[in-house]
């Protein structure tokens, strides 16, 4: 943990430092800061496209964490926060959007959703469309063959694989929550869904799933923050009855912009895409079977050329 916050600190000061030596001169390229996510370096690659082809904007990516890149933004060091999710980012956009309004959003998609899934044809097989449904079935997803039903929670580094093991014992269901890492557990996704074998398993959009499986997420009450008592670390007192809150996810980005560089502003004005697009853009971008990845810079390329219309609205009034 110190030395993560060491490294924190570090950019911190970085970005700071690179914010006084712009302030000299107005800088005439825009900086965006890219998240160790794949949805965020697609979403990084699809702007730095549209700035430096459409706009001839130069553009340079940097990869920041969310508390550095708001003080970026804020001292003039970053133009743009890639990925913005709202459930994660709730504190840098009360400070920086609402408070000191220094940045603003634009929607990228609402609602990016969690959950829990199943294959469709596993839910047609046996009836099960909601959470309720699984009581009583879990031996159904028996994956190690120990009499109880396998659940993948998410690795066991993730605080929503913690807030996953609570949701199964507070819904009464007999399921081991596997914690396999991601790549482990896709791997194995991929095994059981040729064979048509069950499987349930949390996950969220966009993800490049999306586009290759027909995949189920199970109704649930939706998210309510009373049903919602979830005590990080101590397991015993939490319960959750309720689905996990959706988030709506942005591109957010400097007012200064609207001065400096008004086509990049009203660009980013315009943003929006779609999640099914998003899931798309992540596929291209992932080696799947038949589908060889592209480079960002490929699939960027490709994908817009196959939707000139989300491009034309993305410069719609800028001169």
């Amino acid at each position: 943990m110190a030395f993560r916050r060491n490294i924190t600190i570090f950019l911190t000061i970085l970005v700071t430092l690179m914010a006084g030596m712009t302030a000299h001169a107005a800088r005439d390229n825009v900086i965006i800061s890219e998240q160790n996510w794949t949805g965020s370096t697609i979403t990084c690659y699809v702007l730095k496209y549209m700035l430096e082809e459409k706009l001839d904007i130069p553009v340079k990516i940097m990869q920041l964490n969310g508390s550095v890149t708001w003080v970026g933004i804020e001292k003039g060091g970053v133009d743009v926060f890639s990925d913005v999710w709202e459930n994660a980012e709730i504190n840098g956009i009360k400070k920086f959007v609402q408070e000191k309004k220094v940045a603003e959003l634009s929607l990228s998609y609402p609602n990016a959703p969690h959950g829990w899934y199943i294959p469709r044809y596993v839910a047609e097989k046996h009836g099960i469309k909601s959470i309720a449904d699984l009581k009583g079935k879990e031996k159904l997803f028996d994956i190690n063959k120990d009499g109880k039903g396998d659940l993948w929670v998410g690795p066991a580094s993730w605080k929503v694989a913690e807030q996953n093991k609570v949701r199964i014992t507070s819904y009464g269901l007999n399921f081991s929550p596997s914690e396999v890492e991601q790549w482990a557990w896709l791997a194995q996704l991929k095994n059981l869904y040729t064979n048509n074998e069950n499987v349930i398993f949390y996950y969220w959009q966009p993800e490049w799933l999306f586009t290759q499986y027909d995949l189920v997420r199970l109704d649930e009450d939706p998210h309510d923050p009373a049903k919602w008592n979830f005590k990080e670390g101590d397991f015993k007192n939490s319960k959750i009855t309720c689905a996990i809150k959706a988030s709506d996810v942005y591109v957010g980005y400097s007012v200064k912009l609207k001065n400096r560089l008004p086509k990049a502003y009203q660009f980013f004005k315009n943003w929006t895409i779609p999640i099914q697009e998003m899931n798309n853009l992540i596929a291209l971008v992932t080696d799947l079977p038949d589908k060889p990845k592209l480079s960002n810079e490929k699939a960027v390329l490709k994908w817009v050329e196959e939707h000139p219309e989300i491009v034309a609205k993305w410069l719609k009034g800028i001169q």
